[in-house]
């Protein structure tokens, strides 16, 4: 088993709610519902794979995960690179 380090972010000039849309997708939320009364997390892309959140944009995942958050960032046209 080998790591990957992965670092990305979206184009310069994405909008903010790409840029949230985004976030949600790869992070996932917490959430509530009747003033807080339920509470919730809706699950992201990172919550189904392991990994190491390293700094925002900088993530360490298995390398047998790779293709499927390269697919993940490619659908958003992100800049990424991985070593």
């Amino acid at each position: 088993m080998r790591a990957v380090l992965v670092v990305f972010h979206l184009p310069k000039g994405s909008s903010t709610s790409r840029h949230q849309r985004f976030h949600r997708e790869l992070y996932g939320r917490e959430t509530s519902s009747w003033g807080g009364r339920y509470q919730y997390r809706l699950r992201g892309l990172l919550d189904e794979i392991p990994h190491v959140l390293l700094y925002r944009g900088v993530v360490l995942i298995r390398d047998e995960h790779l293709p499927m958050v390269e697919l993940f960032l490619k659908s958003y046209s992100a800049e990424y690179v991985w070593r």
